[in-house]
């Protein structure tokens, strides 16, 4: 059973502090009970999602879908919460280059989000959790945006050379490749996005509720994934329509080799019937 740590204000009104957040993202989905059986050592201030204070003053926040922010963590502690993670199974790899920065300030007359900076008027685990929640999404989208991007940049020689040719120029094998890796993106995707609810922390606090919103308009969340639900039924087209042209072409292999059948069986009776008018004695 996991235990929390009794509740307490991480940074009270009055208190000034400016903390540096950092978001990494990793390929994969993070069991986060797995990870505080391996991992007992780490003070649990909130679970589902995870919060911990590894050290004094420094936050860590996991996400199931795959989005860690770090807050106030020297370098020293994020390389160590990174090879924890890698020593999960489920977690293929730590994508670098979906990684996000952010300054939150605490000790405001009031909440206000900007464009790289985060002002509260006090730090509790709530707001902790529905910054860092953002700022994991904003990141986990990063990587899915580029994942999306591959696949459609598979697909254009294909659809280039359909448009330019009309020809589906290449191989069975290579168009099945391509097919199947838009498919397995658009699983990953979507199974993912089903975790980019309102946190339940907003639906009993207006005040939290009014946080979610600005930075979730801040950081566009709802227009990118917007943009990748466009380009994912994209895929989904391009990929039932090329495989409706590979079908096609199989059936047309198959209706040419009926008809060459059909062509050899003629020569084969016409070959016959000549021979014996020719050679009447072999009879």
């Amino acid at each position: 059973m996991i235990r929390e740590t009794p509740f307490r204000s991480l940074a009270p009104p009055g208190e000034h502090r400016a903390f540096s957040l950092q978001a990494d993202y990793f390929d994969g989905q993070i069991d986060l009970k797995a990870f505080c059986a391996v991992h007992p050592h780490h003070r649990i201030l909130g679970t589902n999602p995870l919060v911990l204070e590894p050290q004094e003053g420094s936050f860590v926040f996991l996400s199931r879908f795959g989005g860690v922010v770090f807050w106030d963590c020297p370098e020293a502690l994020i390389r160590q919460i990174h090879e924890e993670l890698k020593s999960l199974p489920g977690l293929s790899r730590l994508e670098e280059q979906a990684r996000d920065f952010l300054v939150v300030r605490v000790g405001a007359a009031e909440d206000v989000v900007g464009f790289s900076e985060v002002q509260l008027r006090e730090l509790t685990l709530d707001k902790l959790r529905i910054v860092s929640l953002t700022l994991a999404q904003s990141v986990a989208l990063d990587h899915f945006e580029a994942a999306v991007s591959r696949a459609m940049a598979r697909f254009q020689p294909v659809v280039g050379a359909l448009s330019h040719q009309g020809k589906l120029l290449p191989p069975h094998r290579e168009v099945l490749r391509i097919v199947g890796f838009a498919m397995e993106v658009r699983a990953a995707v979507l199974e993912n996005l089903t975790l980019f609810d309102d946190p339940p922390e907003t639906w009993e606090s207006e005040s939290l509720a009014h946080l979610d919103s600005a930075l979730y308009g801040q950081f566009d969340l709802d227009e990118r994934l917007g943009a990748i639900k466009e380009k994912l039924a994209y895929l989904q087209d391009a990929g039932a329509t090329f495989l409706g042209l590979l079908e096609t072409r199989k059936n047309q292999r198959l209706e040419w080799a009926i008809i060459l059948l059909i062509v050899v069986e003629i020569f084969l009776s016409v070959g016959k019937d000549l021979f014996r008018f020719l050679f009447p004695i072999a009879r």
